[in-house]
């Protein structure tokens, strides 16, 4: 058996082949309407037989358009018009050789003819009748030319019965719109609409977290030594509010030894549950204040900030380390100097991003769209290890989190179809769409992204070729033509049937195409 697969105007021939080739039969039949793209170019037929080929499946191409058909055939695909056709006749080349009239002889006479020689019966001298020759086995023949005359007869007539066909080329009516206003995202929106030139739709959210570690050269030199770096746990056990730390700020061991924040940092609110505070935290950077080996120290349980000394925020604002702060020394070494950090920052950053923005958009569920801009990395921690190695490198490593809004441009166009439809005052649906996105703004806190949208479009009535060919079933031809050009939605359309003599649709739809345009 053969698989018959029916193509769109507007598929590529990539879609073509990957419809073939996924065929479950081994022999298939492609139908290429008339005009449609993959078969305009003879590069791309003759890609499509080489693919075809290499698959180990046959094909051969259908088509009422006689451009396709002789660009297909000349590429070496068998190619074929569904719906017309020539007969074949056979013609007989015997020939019936007359008696000559010779001297009585009672010998035995013979006739040659263009295939053998054929012996004839005895004639005596002086018959008075004149003699037939009947060739040996003309019978025969005769009853077989019979039975193929009957045999074609049946095999026209079995055709004209059970294979008429009809090809419906439809024109759809177009109509152009075009929106320019603003578009707002959100995953907080329950339903899209449209109000007052702006669409709000539906968004969703998505969010990965990741840490990146990179090397860099440090070009500085300290005589006076290293101080040591670590990273802390500050926690908020006085209220909701978030608080923020300035660069510098000051964390106090229990025995007197100083670290300062090398970065500006914000300690989120606490939470309030039945009336308690449940402590929140942030992890940060903090660098000793001064150089030597006496800096480098073991975890800590509660370092203390003096400067809300004297304030009710001193008891519930404080660090801890849970790892050691290393890298103090005195003496000349090899050290990052802070263009070298500035510089690592900004290099490690921009790695995170590419990272998590690939993954994210890798893992995205498919439909969903995501414009430039639409996404925002924030840097959860920062931890520098400037003891330098035996390269004179420095690590950096960055702990990050990347949020992004994306919404289903689908569901767009289902939004501006609704609203051009009320315009219109009738069902429309969309043939093409062009949409120019304009630059993003983004709020992760309020989860809105906002962004211009000039749109053009061309939209058609909802058509459906099934239905249609149920319809045209057992129609004549003017029955046919009268329901194409009454039907909602069509400019024109052209109705062909095969062979010449049929006059009446089948009721057979698999024996009826519809090319709507």
């Amino acid at each position: 058996m053969s698989k018959k697969i029916y193509l769109n105007k507007s598929d590529s021939i990539a879609s073509a082949i990957d419809k073939v080739i996924n065929a479950p039969d081994e022999e298939v039949v492609l139908y290429i309407p008339r005009g449609a793209e993959a078969a305009q170019d003879k590069k791309d037929i003759e890609l499509l037989k080489r693919e075809v080929g290499a698959s180990g499946k046959s094909i051969v191409v259908e088509s009422v358009d006689d451009d396709i058909l002789e660009r297909v055939a000349t590429s070496g695909i068998r190619a074929t018009n569904p719906f017309l056709g020539r007969s074949k006749h056979t013609v007989s080349d015997i020939v019936v050789v007359k008696p000559r009239n010779r001297a009585p002889s009672p010998q035995v006479k013979e006739v040659k003819t263009r295939e053998s020689k054929r012996k004839v019966s005895k004639v005596k001298v002086g018959t008075t009748k004149s003699a037939i020759l009947t060739p040996v086995g003309s019978m025969k023949k005769v009853i077989a030319i019979a039975s193929v005359v009957v045999g074609l007869t049946a095999v026209v007539t079995l055709v004209a019965i059970s294979v008429p066909r009809v090809s419906i080329a439809l024109t759809l009516d177009k109509i152009e719109r075009g929106y320019i206003g603003s578009l707002r995202i959100s995953p907080s929106i329950e339903e899209s609409s449209i109000d007052n030139q702006m669409i709000k739709l539906r968004g969703v959210i998505s969010s990965k977290k990741k840490n990146i570690t990179k090397s860099y050269p440090a070009t500085g030199t300290d005589s006076t030594g290293r101080k040591a770096r670590g990273t802390i746990t500050i926690y908020n056990n006085f209220g909701v509010d978030s608080q923020p730390l300035v660069k510098a700020t000051r964390f106090v061991t229990p025995d007197g030894k100083i670290y300062r924040l090398d970065r500006d940092v914000v300690v989120p609110g606490a939470k309030s549950e039945g009336g308690s505070i449940v402590p929140s935290s942030i992890e940060a950077s903090v660098i000793a204040d001064q150089p030597g080996e006496e800096y480098n120290i073991g975890p800590v349980s509660k370092f203390r900030i003096p400067g809300f000394q004297g304030s009710s925020k001193y008891e519930g604002f404080y660090g801890e380390s849970k790892e050691s702060i290393s890298g103090g020394s005195t003496g000349e070494a090899k050290v990052p100097t802070d263009e070298d950090l500035e510089k690592a920052r900004k290099d490690a950053e921009k790695s995170l991003e590419d990272v998590l923005k690939t993954e994210l958009l890798v893992d995205m569920p498919e439909g969903i769209q995501v414009l430039d801009g639409a996404y925002q990395l924030f840097i959860v921690r920062e931890q520098i290890n400037d003891v330098v190695n035996k390269n004179g490198e420095f690590d950096i490593t960055l702990y990050g989190e990347m949020k992004l809004i994306g919404f289903s441009e689908t569901e767009l166009l289902e939004v501006l179809g609704r609203h051009f439809s009320e315009e219109e005052g009738k069902e429309l649906t969309n043939y093409t769409a062009e949409i120019d996105y304009g630059a993003v703004i983004i709020d992760f806190e309020t989860q809105i992204l906002e962004s211009a949208i000039n749109l053009k479009s061309e939209w058609i009535e909802p058509f459906n070729s099934e239905e249609f060919k149920e319809r045209a079933a057992g129609m004549t031809e003017n029955q046919l033509k009268e329901m194409v050009f009454s039907t909602p939605g069509i400019s024109r359309g052209e109705v062909r049937m095969w062979p010449f003599w049929v006059n009446k649709a089948p009721k057979d739809t698999d024996r009826i195409s519809v090319d709507a345009d």
